[in-house]
């Protein structure tokens, strides 16, 4: 509720800012408004948890406060919209997507019309916070059981602290012995369904995952799928899931099928194949003994228990402590959290969410006793533990994170959720504020690892540097989210069969079917392909705006006028969509450009510039670059640049001279035109990590404490034709974890892992390289590899001996080779089964003429 409150406070001290000289005559009014809704956040702040105890007196008044908070954003808002329109002249109302109550309306009027809105705004906030003391609701805060004020912003150690991605549910390790031999063991003449059987919250799906991942069932079977199922499944979607998964046949191929005949092409993949389907043919987790009888009567359901006392204490500590260790628990803390985890009722999901909780209380006997009171008031005799537990860890949350955890209310069940994007519409909507020297960004990013750790978000990938990647969020607590949202008018979450629901006073909406999309401040209309309007301009209060383009090649110039644009990701149905150059105008708002395939700018800018810019993806070099544009984006921490020309070549180099921020680089050259060697030798490019080269270089520079190569932690060539040995130069890369040589890179024979080289690499890639033959790996070279990647290198003969000797190597994977290089894999009596067989986890693709 605080950060409602918040939202409206701040967007009145924005407009009183922005607009001081068009509101004089009614700014006393604004900033006597913005006092008063400062003095009630700063309440709610200290009666957080409290107030989402259940006290009906409280609630009652919250509700009060947020209608009339809601009231109030509307009229800044709508008065925004016709000071703009008020300066815009007569050009014209814009009806179909915003209605004001006049097309031109004067300064005078407007003002007239605000003053009277802000009065009675104003005297309904006055009167609200007199019924504090009335109701006796004034000292509701200082009766907190564990009062949630005392907790300074979140503290940046997370990021010196490892994450635990999966539940490490205790026993699991016994469990998943058990599976993979009852999966090895199958009549491999028959389709097996081996159900996982248990309540919510158990843990089926970490089981399901830890099966499905052991390298035993990764050599077992050929193929592997996951499949989620929700709710609101399609058979369709389902299908296709697993087709992709199973590269059964590309996406063109796909959208040409019907429904049959895609369910013929999967089977004729699979028919002569072992596989693996999780969910929905071979492994199957649900609640329902009675589904999992029916799924194979031959097979009998697993049954996932509940924990006993001692592994739920056990699970509890690896939450709540933090080395991860019962028997560092102090002595005087384990008999209050033993009492604590007594409440879950040996249900992990609700352990490790209370172990979450505890771990970012302080380690005291008074913080934990506040904890425990907390729990035992939460739980009564006969309600459903776990959403209590689950409910508790949300409002034990920081007023300022809650929006952020409800805003996953927004997501389909099951959906698998970009982080990055999460972050961007958290941002748009308001929900982050920056600090001190941190970007909105990186606060955004510190708030999702601080829902990670108290385990109610969960990691499903992190990238190269370390960060989230994507994050899906467990049933139960989505079914908390869509509950608070919805009880707060935070979101409403409309599926199929919701058409008749009310929307009085909804703040956004989600569409869970066919499409989904939530249209305040945000307009994300991916997969969509629309015709943008030329008066999509008058939407001025877009923050964030994801759009497919489709009918025109450019898109409106009327995008100059959305002066509020954060974000603006464009998916093109063309190979190249024109941006106007209006999109200059944007600039100090604009944080992030995003074209999926490449954009042109067209035109160029004069003075104007984008200072604030920290993405700018897939945009054709033009005669923007020669204007010094890029190098007054100085806070620019990745750029994607297409079509490096030699007229280029000078600017670029000057400009990047100046982007000290900048972390990633991805340079394409243009048509019979190289990548300058120059821009590899810039010795100002201390905190690059990423750089992505596709085009020819004349070679690599060396090494030395000067190269812009020295910081990298990620390297990828593509069309480079380098003629001298890549692995040599890059094998002193003394960061480099992750090394990509694609498709042609190198056009020599031979390549040779110095001794001691490429001493942090993690993972290796080579593929596509047509004239590469001989490999060799020296004495103690790549000591951390653990996965390594070979497909389509036709004139390799053999792996290096060396290989054999990297002990590190946990995942081999080869695709499409020639059969001769391929049978020397071959168990046992391979010739370069001595080089693998230390390697658990090894994948061959062969070539398919089949398929």
């Amino acid at each position: 509720m605080a950060e409602i409150v918040s939202n409206v406070a701040g967007k009145l001290g924005e407009l009183l800012i922005k607009e001081v000289n068009f509101l004089q005559g009614i700014d006393g009014e604004l900033r006597s408004l913005r006092d008063e809704f400062q003095w009630i956040q700063a309440f709610l702040k200290d009666a957080d948890v409290s107030i989402q105890g259940g006290n009906g007196r409280a609630k009652t008044w919250v509700d009060q406060v947020r209608d009339v908070a809601y009231d109030a954003e509307d009229i800044i808002d709508t008065y925004i919209f016709k000071i703009h329109q008020h300066r815009r002249g007569s050009h014209g109302c814009f009806s179909s997507l915003m209605t004001t109550d006049a097309c031109h309306p004067s300064r005078l009027t407007i003002l007239h019309d605000l003053g009277i809105e802000i009065g009675k705004i104003k005297k309904r906030a006055e009167d609200i916070s007199a019924n504090r003391s009335k109701y006796g609701i004034d000292n509701i805060g200082a009766t907190s059981s564990s009062p949630l004020t005392n907790e300074a912003r979140l503290p940046l150690s997370w990021k010196q602290t490892p994450v635990v991605e999966e539940v490490d549910v205790i026993g699991f390790d016994e469990h998943v012995k058990t599976l993979v031999q009852l999966l090895r063991a199958e009549d491999e003449d028959r389709r097996a369904v081996i159900s996982i059987v248990g309540m919510g919250g158990l843990g089926k799906t970490t089981l399901a995952k830890k099966v499905s991942s052991d390298p035993r069932i990764k050599q077992h079977f050929a193929c592997h799928a996951w499949i989620y199922v929700s709710q609101a499944f399609t058979y369709r979607e389902l299908v296709e899931s697993i087709a992709k998964q199973l590269t059964a046949v590309d996406e063109k191929r796909m959208n040409k099928l019907n429904d049959d005949e895609l369910k013929k092409v999967v089977y004729e993949h699979l028919k002569e194949r072992k596989y693996l389907v999780v969910t929905d043919d071979v492994l199957l987790t649900t609640r329902n003994r009675e589904v999992a009888l029916h799924a194979d009567r031959q097979s009998p359901p697993f049954n996932l228990k509940l924990l006993g006392e001692e592994e739920s204490w056990e699970l509890f500590c690896k939450k709540a402590i933090p080395t991860k260790c019962s028997k560092h628990c102090p002595p005087k803390l384990e008999t209050i959290g033993r009492q604590m985890v007594e409440k879950c009722g040996g249900l992990p999901l609700a352990i490790v969410v209370l172990g979450g909780l505890a771990k970012r209380k302080e380690q005291s006997e008074e913080e934990w006793r506040k904890l425990l009171k907390s729990v035992s008031w939460q739980l009564r005799e006969g309600e459903d533990q776990i959403s209590k537990i689950l409910a508790l860890s949300y409002h034990h949350l920081p007023y300022y994170m809650k929006p952020c955890f409800l805003y996953f209310a927004m997501f389909p069940e099951d959906s698998l959720i970009n982080a990055r994007d999460l972050m961007l519409k958290w941002i748009a909507e308001g929900f982050i504020e920056a600090r001190g020297e941190e970007t909105m960004e990186e606060v955004a990013e510190e708030y999702l690892e601080e829902l990670v750790h108290r385990s109610l978000i969960q990691v499903a990938e992190r990238n190269v540097l370390g960060g989230i990647d994507t994050c899906r969020i467990h049933d139960h607590l989505l079914d908390l989210a869509i509950s608070e949202a919805k009880g707060m008018n935070f979101i409403h979450v409309i599926k199929n069969n919701d058409a008749n629901i009310s929307l009085q006073k909804t703040r956004r909406l989600a569409l869970h079917g066919d499409k989904s999309w939530d249209l305040l401040r945000i307009l994300d209309l991916r997969g969509v392909v629309i015709i943008l309007p030329k008066a999509i301009g008058e939407l001025i209060h877009l923050r964030y705006l994801n759009v497919q383009v489709g009918g025109t090649k450019s898109l409106p110039s009327s995008i100059g006028e959305l002066t509020n644009l954060q974000t603006l990701q464009i998916q093109n149905k063309y190979s190249t969509t024109t941006l106007p150059s209006s999109i200059w105008k944007l600039q100090s708002n604009l944080r992030h450009l995003e074209c999926r395939d490449f954009c042109l700018i067209k035109g160029q800018s004069s003075t104007d510039s984008l200072p604030n810019l920290q993405t700018l993806s897939s945009i054709r070099a033009g005669k923007w670059l020669n204007t010094r544009s890029l190098e007054k984006m100085i806070n620019l921490r990745k750029l994607s640049i297409y079509g490096i020309w030699n007229s280029y070549e000078k600017a670029l180099l000057d400009s990047l001279g100046k982007l000290n921020n900048l972390i990633e680089l991805e340079l394409t050259s243009g048509p019979m035109h190289e990548i300058p060697i120059s821009i590899l030798t810039a010795s100002h490019q201390k905190h690059l990590r990423l750089l992505r080269l596709k085009g020819k270089l004349e070679r690599l520079p060396e090494v030395n404490t000067q190269s812009l190569l020295t910081n990298l932690i990620m390297l990828t060539l593509e069309s480079s034709k380098l003629k001298e040995d890549p692995l040599v130069t890059l094998g002193k890369l003394d960061n480099l974890q992750v090394l990509v040589l694609g498709s042609d890179a190198f056009v020599g024979k031979e390549m040779v892992c110095l001794e001691k080289g490429f001493s942090q690499l993690k993972e290796l890639e080579i593929s596509f390289l047509d004239t590469f033959e001989e490999w060799k790996i020296e004495e103690e070279a790549m000591p951390r590899l653990r996965k390594l990647i070979i497909a389509r290198c036709m004139n390799l003969v053999m792996l290096p001996h060396g290989l054999g000797k990297i002990t590190s190597l946990q995942e081999l994977n080869v695709r499409y080779m020639p059969p001769a290089f391929n049978q020397r894999l071959r168990a046992n009596d391979g010739d370069d089964w001595d080089k693998v067989q230390h390697i658990p986890l090894l994948e061959v693709t062969n070539f398919d003429l089949k398929d």
